[in-house]
């Protein structure tokens, strides 16, 4: 204990208390401080010593209540404040502490530490205005307090102000060179701002300070994701995951790996992404869509599995586990998972992509609702590069066409007539092949008709928008929509004043910005126009473009080479294995069933997909002979010529065949369609109405059924309606595409003109 000597002198006093709070002997500091300051009661700085010991044995509001008694006694103590403002703060009193602070910036305006404590809640708080005031206070104080530049850079940049954000960092710059992170951040605005190569420059420059930085390894790695540079994203990444194990760079290499099919690397780093992080969901799922491009499907739905296991609300996993089980025709649960997808759906939920939705289901209402889900999520709009100009109104209007299917496929081979024939005195063209070139014969005779044709492909998605726009391209034609191969990252920067969806995806994008889609009026009654998000331009026939002349094949196909018995009944489906349902196939089953020695021919199916088909047979107990399963040929010459062979091709539903029925039915084939209500549905419809053989249309399952049994059963009747398909063939306007050109260039020009004249759009009938 302190002696009465002591007690005399509030030196040594203070002296003594110090020594005992230094020595962690709080409570003999608290004893002689308690009565020090009854004997000295204006000597604050016993108070402010007695607040330090009880805070320091965490009693925040008796400490509190010691500095508050301390301010009483004297006002004008900054550190006082300063040490309220901080006990404020361990108290979750946010709003208090920056009041206290205030005052201690008030009473000593020179002591930045009272700024960066202000500064700290300021930022909790998100009170950013106050805080930029702070932060520049800050600098007055200290020029060179370097993340009074960089945080409030940050800030900036958040609120939108890039160059004052840009100018900050540059001055950070100056006062501290060798400060890699500062590059770094530099890097990571510019590839915020897609300003791709200016972040490559800012991040060499980071790791050239900081030679071993995986986080700036992985940064520059993602550039060239974006950059669709696959080699250079996969060399930097390689560096990054060499100095630091990290999950998102094991799953970019192992999808950067599959996309330039290296296989055994893919495989590879999805293992190892899954074993770094076993619980997260994504890895399975993207190794399930890698195992699906491989033709993997078995394995891609265990994978599909584990990642449900993890997650059961992953997004659109349903709808992929479903998609990937019907491509090999498993149909095990298949009401339930139809069910389950249905009831996401109307909830709102994001449960399947819109190409799988309009496979499940003959909705129009259903399908809309899972395109606004689905692009409303990974594809809104995107305004980065602000609202698009409107053009001067020209003689001629600039087309533009995106497509990933520049190449032999189906899209294709429908328009490459329609480019040839374009009226070049009223239009310019311009092609945007968004996919990797495959050269072909088709690409080839593509690419002569544009004026200008741009591989895009390596290209970022804004670069792509921003050619676009340099271009002045009038209207935007996507021929890809939610497919494969389309990037519809790149219509949603909106690369043209007007943009249109046709052809490649049948059926209502569900994106706002996509003002029309190209359908007519059998496709798209006008009872069914609230379930498309665009307007709709009318063609006056058909929809779907056809050429004039189909290639002939030199080669003879015969049903022994097939593997065809010579005498039997074909029905034939060619379409993707996916289409067919269990209840569609259920009706063909019953067809072999009654129809004796009939068989259903089918194309070069997988392995997989093959056997169940086989095990589906054997459960109505149909031999699986009566399944014949043909290769697909290469040339469309020769499809062409083989397809022939066929009796009856007989349409899936929901999603029913496209041009596919049009090969067919020029094959001089019957195709026998169930009408419903979705445009996937109804292509081949359209097709036959406008061939006049709407006989060939059924609007019930036993309708289907029946006129399938009516053709295979009376050869007459058969005779009778190929002799007509023939003849319309020969004589129908289907497949004069002149005319088909000159209407769909109707359209254009009208949405063109009502444009310019600054007219809402509508729904359009082309002449």
């Amino acid at each position: 204990m302190v002696t009465k000597k002591n007690l005399t002198n509030p030196e040594e006093i203070f002296k003594e208390s110090l020594k005992y709070i230094e020595d962690n002997d709080f409570e003999s500091a608290y004893s002689i401080l308690r009565e020090a300051e009854k004997k000295f009661p204006n000597e604050f700085s016993f108070t402010n010593l007695l607040a330090q010991v009880l805070l320091k044995n965490n009693k925040i509001e008796e400490g509190i209540s010691y500095l508050k008694k301390s301010l009483q006694i004297n006002p004008k103590q900054p550190l006082v404040f300063f040490d309220l403002g901080i006990a404020s703060i361990n108290t979750n009193k946010l709003e208090e502490a920056i009041i206290f602070f205030d005052k201690s910036i008030e009473l000593d305006q020179t002591n930045i530490k009272f700024l960066l404590a202000k500064a700290s809640i300021l930022k909790k708080l998100n009170k950013f205005d106050e805080l930029i005031n702070c932060f520049t206070k800050i600098i007055e104080l200290n020029p060179k307090y370097i993340n009074a530049y960089t945080d409030q850079a940050e800030i900036l940049y958040s609120k939108g102000m890039v160059d004052k954000a840009l100018d900050l960092y540059y001055k950070a710059i100056k006062i501290e060179p060798n400060n890699s992170a500062i590059y770094n951040n530099l890097g990571n605005i510019f590839y915020e701002l897609d300003r791709l190569n200016d972040a490559i420059d800012y991040y060499e420059k980071s790791i050239k300070i900081k030679p071993n930085n995986a986080g700036v390894y992985k940064n520059l790695g993602n550039v060239f994701i974006k950059k669709r540079n696959s080699n250079e994203a996969i060399r930097y990444l390689e560096k990054s995951i060499q100095i630091n194990e990290d999950y998102e760079v094991f799953i970019n290499l192992a999808v950067l790996y599959s996309n330039t099919k290296n296989n055994e690397a893919a495989e590879l780093y999805y293992e190892k992404a899954i074993k770094f992080n076993p619980s997260e969901a994504e890895a399975y799922v993207l190794k399930g869509y890698y195992l699906q491009s491989v033709k993997k499907i078995d394995e891609a739905i265990v994978s599909f599995d584990n990642a449900l296991k993890n997650n059961k609300n992953y997004k659109y996993l349903h709808g992929e586990k479903l998609h990937a089980k019907n491509t090999i025709c498993d149909w095990d649960n298949y009401d339930n998972d139809i069910n389950i997808i249905k009831k996401k759906l109307k909830n709102k939920e994001k449960v399947a992509v819109p190409l799988s939705i309009c496979a499940f289901f003959d909705d129009p209402s259903i399908q809309k609702l899972g395109a606004e889900l689905y692009v409303n999520d990974k594809y809104p709009l995107n305004n980065s590069l602000g609202l698009i100009a409107k053009y001067k109104k020209n003689k001629k209007i600039r087309l533009g066409y995106f497509s990933g299917d520049f190449r032999e496929h189906p899209v294709a081979y429908l328009v490459t007539e329609l480019f040839e024939l374009h009226d070049r005195s009223k239009f310019e063209l311009y092609a945007f092949s968004v996919s990797d070139k495959i050269k072909s014969k088709t690409r080839t005779r593509i690419e002569k008709p544009f004026d200008e044709f741009f591989d895009v492909s390596n290209y970022a998605d804004t670069e792509v928008a921003l050619l676009a726009r340099e271009k002045k391209i009038d209207i935007a034609i996507d021929l890809g929509g939610h497919t494969k191969n389309t990037r519809f990252s790149i219509l949603a920067m909106r690369v043209a004043p007007i943009q249109i969806n046709y052809l490649g995806y049948p059926g209502t994008t569900g994106a706002n910005y996509i003002d029309y889609i190209i359908s007519d009026k059998f496709i798209t009654p006008n009872k069914f126009n609230s379930f498309y998000t665009e307007k709709i331009i009318y063609l006056p026939k058909c929809y779907q473009p056809n050429e004039k002349n189909i290639p002939v094949s030199k080669k003879i196909f015969t049903r022994k080479n097939e593997g065809i018995p010579e005498s039997a009944f074909i029905f034939c489906c060619f379409n993707s294995s996916w289409k067919i349902t269990p209840k569609i196939f259920k009706i063909w089953a019953r067809l072999l069933l009654t129809i004796e020695n009939s068989i259903l021919w089918f194309p070069g199916f997988s392995v997989l997909a093959i056997q169940n088909l086989q095990k589906e047979c054997s459960k109505f107990g149909i031999h699986k002979s009566r399944l014949v399963f043909s290769s697909i040929e290469k040339s469309r010459a020769d499809h062409h010529a083989k397809i022939k062979l066929a009796d009856i091709f007989l349409d899936c539903f929901p999603y029913g065949a496209q041009s596919t029925a049009s090969d067919f039915l020029r094959a001089g084939i019957p195709v026998i369609t169930l009408r419903g209500k979705s445009f996937s549905n109804q292509v081949a419809s359209s097709i036959l109405i406008n061939l006049n053989l709407p006989e060939l249309i059924t609007l019930s399952e036993k309708d289907y059924e029946n006129l399938a049994i009516k053709l295979a059963t009376n050869p007459k009747y058969l005779k009778q309606i190929k002799d007509k398909l023939k003849l319309n063939i020969r004589t129908s306007s289907l497949y004069n595409i002149n005319e088909y050109t000159h209407s769909i260039e109707s359209g254009y020009i009208q949405v063109y003109d009502r444009f310019h004249d600054t007219l809402k759009t509508k729904n359009i009938e082309a002449k």
